[in-house]
């Protein structure tokens, strides 16, 4: 999945107690969205039931890392424990309305798979920056880019995204997933919003720190749109190849057109990829 990229810091701050509210908060997040039939098998090979557990599994262990750093984050600055807590909220809202943007596609058997990844993009965007934030109280800053990414860019993203779904020949509900799109949008400019409301409680450097979290939020979040979340779920190597890497540079993700695009004109040449070097 997008996340491995970013390495998890698991900071013992935290027992499966302490976990067991927030956890309680997402029983049934991804078997609310769709219904995950699990059978008993003698097999030697994984059905795609047992692929999607799996996958559910994963999310959940992801979510309750990514908590367990924040309470690491809360205890290294206990100062500002409040606004830090407020911005959650605000992420919290964002991620309900990346719930409904998760309904939207229909894959099948492996529908679980994608919907795990589409709830995961979200939670990633609530590691990068606390893992940077994290980790510079800790003495060990991270390298970050010195590209400034910017509302605008994002605005033009989520407009090209919702320009691929009203193309999209095979999408059934293209208005319920135009408007999920816009939901969503909104949602993550409150959060943005929030978080520059905290930048200006904090002083030296960390808000230095914050504020480099927060551009690199912005970066992992532009990526996610230009890839329209094609790349996510069980997909083909084809479709992979013509995605935004994770590890890809600042020039190759800013001059990606938006992946339904790339997938345009690969679909009248097949021997033709992007180059991302």
């Amino acid at each position: 999945m997008n996340r491995t990229i970013y390495a998890l810091v698991l900071i013992a701050v935290a027992s499966c107690n302490q976990l067991k509210s927030y956890k309680g908060s997402l029983e049934n997040t991804i078997e609310d969205l769709v219904k995950v039939e699990v059978k008993d098998t003698a097999e030697t090979f994984q059905t795609q039931a047992e692929i999607n557990e799996a996958y559910i599994n994963d999310y959940y262990s992801y979510v309750d890392s990514v908590e367990i750093e924040f309470q690491g984050l809360l205890k290294a600055l206990p100062e500002y424990r409040k606004e830090f807590q407020k911005e959650k909220a605000a992420w919290e809202k964002y991620m309900e309305a990346v719930k409904k943007v998760a309904k939207c596609a229909d894959t099948g058997s492996s529908t679980p798979m994608y919907v795990s990844d589409v709830l995961s993009q979200g939670t990633l965007l609530r590691l990068v920056p606390i893992h940077h934030l994290y980790l510079h109280t800790q003495g060990k800053d991270l390298p970050y880019s010195k590209t400034s990414f910017t509302q605008d860019m994002i605005t033009q993203a989520y407009a090209d995204f919702i320009t691929a779904v009203r193309e999209d020949e095979y999408l059934e509900e293209k208005k319920a997933y135009e408007n999920a799109l816009r939901k969503e949008q909104k949602c993550w400019e409150k959060w943005l919003e929030c978080r520059e409301k905290t930048s200006k409680k904090l002083s030296g450097d960390v808000k230095e720190a914050f504020s480099i979290g927060t551009n690199q939020m912005m970066r992992t979040k532009l990526l996610q749109l230009k890839n329209q979340n094609q790349n996510l779920g069980m997909t083909t190597n084809e479709i992979l190849q013509c995605s935004l890497p994770d590890d890809c540079s600042d020039k190759a993700l800013l001059e990606y057109p938006g992946f339904h695009k790339v997938w345009a004109k690969h679909l009248e040449d097949l021997d033709w990829y992007p180059n991302f070097e």
